[in-house]
């Protein structure tokens, strides 16, 4: 059998996820031209047979081509292919809602939440960083970005149900206490999920939980609590945690999970070295 009927024997979710397994591969000996094309011709096959490929298949596709193309500083191509991957998720979500199993639905809504996040966090990187507005504040005076501007800021979206959340806050607290000093501010920005619409009794329990949160882990910074959903949408941060960075001139330069993150330890240090 010759190689090219071997290829068109595979069928194309296959082909897809060894074209993910050879990228990411790429990516780790830092061949990231070489994993950029292996994903490309992997999005092109997935949008050729769009309803022959596992969506979440798709989804991890679509984040990993995005994050390669940031890598190699290709920002506007990470910004136009997520903005189509975005509205392809959204469609099957709808039909999924319609028609498909509850689990089906649950992926798809996930899915399509994690893609519409990231295409949101990456079209607010290099530009100004909107404004937040809070007016609920459990630690610190309340202040705006404006506020800021002149300071390293980073915006931590966060939830008393999310472990990530509680694993993130004592490092949080290290890195308050280390670059203060030098100029970083650190904002960590929450929402009544449990109390949601209830009453105001249920919402001041659940302002008690945040606080408890707060006193276990030795918060050291300003956390501040939101009316609604509406500030976690314009940063793309319904997954928790989701991390903003924000130099002192007040641009978003880093949007994404934050931790251990390499992209943003550089970027952290990088701006915080800045001092214009």
């Amino acid at each position: 059998m010759s190689s090219e009927s071997t290829v068109a024997a595979i069928a194309p979710q296959e082909a897809v996820r060894r074209g993910i397994e050879r990228a990411s591969e790429f990516q780790s000996r830092g061949k990231l031209e070489e994993a950029a094309l292996e994903l490309e011709k992997s999005a092109a096959a997935a949008r050729a047979t769009p309803y022959e490929i596992e969506f979440l298949t798709r989804i991890q596709l679509g984040m990993m081509l995005a994050d390669v193309y940031l890598a190699l500083n290709r920002l506007d191509n990470a910004r136009a292919f997520l903005l189509e991957e975005t509205a392809f998720a959204e469609r099957i979500s709808q039909i999924m809602q319609a028609t498909g199993t509850l689990n089906q639905k649950r992926q798809s809504m996930s899915g399509y939440l994690q893609i519409k996040d990231r295409a949101t966090q990456v079209g607010l990187l290099g530009n100004p960083g909107p404004e937040i507005n809070l007016n609920i504040w459990l630690s610190g005076d309340p202040l705006t970005l404006g506020d800021l501007r002149g300071q390293v800021v980073l915006l931590e979206f966060w939830a008393t149900w999310c472990k990530p959340c509680q694993e993130m806050f004592p490092k949080l607290t290290a890195l308050y206490e280390k670059e203060s000093p030098n100029g970083l501010e650190i904002v960590a920005v929450t929402r009544h999920y449990l109390a949601y619409g209830g009453t105001p009794e249920a919402k001041n329990e659940e302002l008690d939980l945040m606080r408890k949160m707060m006193r276990e882990h030795g918060v050291n910074f300003r956390v501040a609590v939101a009316e609604d959903e509406k500030l976690q949408a314009i940063y793309g941060a319904n997954g928790l945690p989701t991390v903003v960075l924000i130099d002192r001139k007040g641009i978003v330069r880093y949007a994404g999970p934050g931790g251990e993150d390499p992209v943003f330890e550089k970027s952290l240090s990088k701006f915080l070295a800045e001092r214009d």
